[in-house]
């Protein structure tokens, strides 16, 4: 039990340590509006679909964009497909690169995952700015299936850092 709490202590330490890079410095008195939306009153996130973009699920806050997207071409039974991640950074905060990033993968009967767990290393592109992963999966029966996206990550300016979990899912039309 004791160990466990160590470890859980040295852990949120370790992804507090990268807060101090990379983001500008907040400014005091220049909030400006166009850079987020209000409507996640007290913690709440907004999620919405956009036309502009990859198509698919989103949750956006003031502070980051977590989106899913299906693969270009569409899924089609028995070939492989993928399912795009992406979190990005809004105004000024980013992502912390030191904190574990972590995306829990679950499908739907009709679906196989290549992986079911992504980390830093399986990332196709990792940065504070932005961070992108493909997930590969294949699916074996025509229909919607769904595919749900755990991530862990963290989210920083100069001054604090957030630690999230968010779950995004989104249905797979196979054909």
């Amino acid at each position: 039990m004791r160990m466990g709490y160590l470890v859980s202590i040295l852990a949120l330490l370790v992804g507090l340590a990268g807060c101090e890079r990379g983001a500008p410095s907040p400014k005091a008195g220049a909030h400006d509006h166009s850079k987020h939306q209000h409507e996640q009153a007290a913690g709440e996130a907004v999620v919405r679909e956009r036309a502009e973009g990859p198509a698919g699920p989103r949750i956006e806050t003031g502070s980051f964009l977590l989106a899913v997207a299906p693969s270009e071409g569409g899924y089609r039974i028995g070939k492989t497909g993928e399912v795009e991640i992406a979190l990005e950074g809004r105004g000024d905060w980013h992502v912390n690169q030191e904190y574990p990033i972590r995306v829990d993968l679950k499908a739907a009967p009709g679906v196989a995952l290549k992986k079911s767990e992504l980390v830093k290393d399986d990332a196709k592109e990792f940065g504070e700015e932005k961070v992108r992963f493909l997930a590969g999966v294949e699916p074996s029966a025509a229909g919607e299936h769904e595919v749900t996206c755990d991530v862990s990550f963290a989210m920083c300016t100069e001054e604090n850092c957030i630690l999230e979990k968010r779950t995004v899912a989104m249905q797979l039309k196979v054909e």
